[in-house]
């Protein structure tokens, strides 16, 4: 795979994952073309002994995770785009503008809440949580990515969603 495919089918999801961890988008953007010269520079280096995307993934996360210990950030909050809660809408469909106002503000506060609470997860559970439910990746590869066990990988989302479910109660 050359770099330029490399750069048009995972540039968005690198550049998706720098907003989840960083909520900025000039960071985003500056974190994204770092992990890509990345790439480009460590290509040769690709022993093809794991997927193209598991390789992405973890120069990724390393990346993100190492300019956020320089930037010495304990706290930050996922971007959370596209998401949506189908069978909320689903329950209030309706062509009335008044009433579609009314269900975007209610989601936006449940996404709100949601980011709030998300900060409130270690580093690890964040990005456990973060593969699995935003880039819907296998557990498995999860596991290569973070470089645990699949075990490990089923604690965190387990008890990432057990955290979370607490948090929300008060």
């Amino acid at each position: 795979m050359n770099i330029n495919d490399i750069v048009d089918e995972y540039y968005r999801k690198v550049y998706k994952m720098c907003l989840f961890y960083l909520k900025n988008e000039t960071e985003a953007e500056d974190i994204t073309q770092e992990i890509f010269f990345k790439i480009c520079k460590g290509q040769s280096d690709f022993k093809q002994q794991s997927n193209v995307y598991t390789w992405i993934y973890r120069i990724s996360y390393n990346t993100i995770i190492n300019y956020l210990k320089r930037k010495k950030l304990v706290e930050f909050i996922p971007f959370i785009n596209g998401t949506s809660d189908k069978h909320f809408e689903k329950s209030f469909e309706s062509n009335d503008p008044a009433i579609k106002l009314e269900i975007e503000e209610q989601k936006q506060t449940k996404l709100s809440k949601l980011e709030k609470l998300i900060t409130k997860l270690s580093d690890r559970e964040r990005a456990a949580f973060y593969f699995f439910y935003y880039e819907h990746l296998t557990q498995s590869n999860i596991a290569e990515i973070m470089q645990t066990s699949i075990s490990a990988v089923e604690a965190l989302i387990h008890k990432s969603k057990k955290k979370l479910r607490e948090l929300a109660r008060y």
